[in-house]
């Protein structure tokens, strides 16, 4: 194995490592945050009205989706930046025709309001 590819190795370990931190977190926290028994079988009112008030789970789907393509953006733009040298005009003419397709998926998103109702 090509010592070249070492870092790439240590970077998908931290990547898939991330994720499962913070998980790991979330759950522990969440444990130290749960209510008693007789707590949560209370009726709880304002749930309903966070529901209401907050709109339908397409909203948070929306916001999940911009969030994805934005840092798939980041990260294309970023590898695209570290080999701008061998790629030469090539290269520069792909990262342009992406961020033009990037640019034109927000113009949309602008233009049909969706971005208003996150």
């Amino acid at each position: 194995m090509p010592i070249e590819y070492i870092p790439i190795f240590i970077f998908a370990a931290v990547v898939a490592l991330v994720p499962v931190v913070a998980f790991a977190l979330a759950r522990r926290a969440g444990r130290a945050n749960r209510p008693s028994d007789a707590e949560s079988t209370e009726p709880r009112p304002l749930a309903f009205e966070e529901t209401e008030r907050r709109g339908n789970s397409s909203q948070i789907f929306l916001a999940a989706a911009l969030f994805v393509i934005c840092d798939a953006g980041v990260v294309l733009l970023a590898l695209w930046a570290v080999r701008v040298g061998d790629l030469g005009l090539f290269g520069l003419i792909a990262v342009a025709a992406f961020s033009c397709v990037l640019a034109c998926g927000y113009v949309w998103l602008y233009r049909n309001r969706v971005l208003e109702r996150l």
